[in-house]
């Protein structure tokens, strides 16, 4: 599966939430499906998204690429660290949290 055209189709037909405060909100909330980790997201982020993703019984993925890459990935014109994925719409995303 091509991760960047997933997460692309995703971010475009489904709901994505980009960005740390959103995504811990969506994974406390039970909302989120699955999260994405870029590989230089901040440490500390890391650690408290995993341990809540752990909670609520979300997969995380983590993505191979930096935040400069995750953000374009999504269509963003911005680097983005964290995202959770919340409907997958038209992608075949979830397939990630396997």
């Amino acid at each position: 599966m091509d991760v960047n055209r997933a997460l692309r189709s995703a971010a475009a037909t489904g709901t994505v939430n980009l960005g740390f405060k959103e995504t811990l909100k969506a994974v406390e909330g039970k909302k989120a499906k699955l999260v994405i980790v870029a590989s230089n997201a901040p440490q500390t982020a890391v650690e408290a998204i995993t341990a809540a993703a752990k909670k609520s019984n979300v997969p995380v993925y983590s993505y191979q690429g930096k935040n400069t890459e995750l953000g374009p990935a999504c269509g963003k014109p911005y680097s983005v660290a964290v995202l959770s994925v919340l409907e997958a719409g038209d992608s075949d995303v979830l397939q990630l949290a396997k």
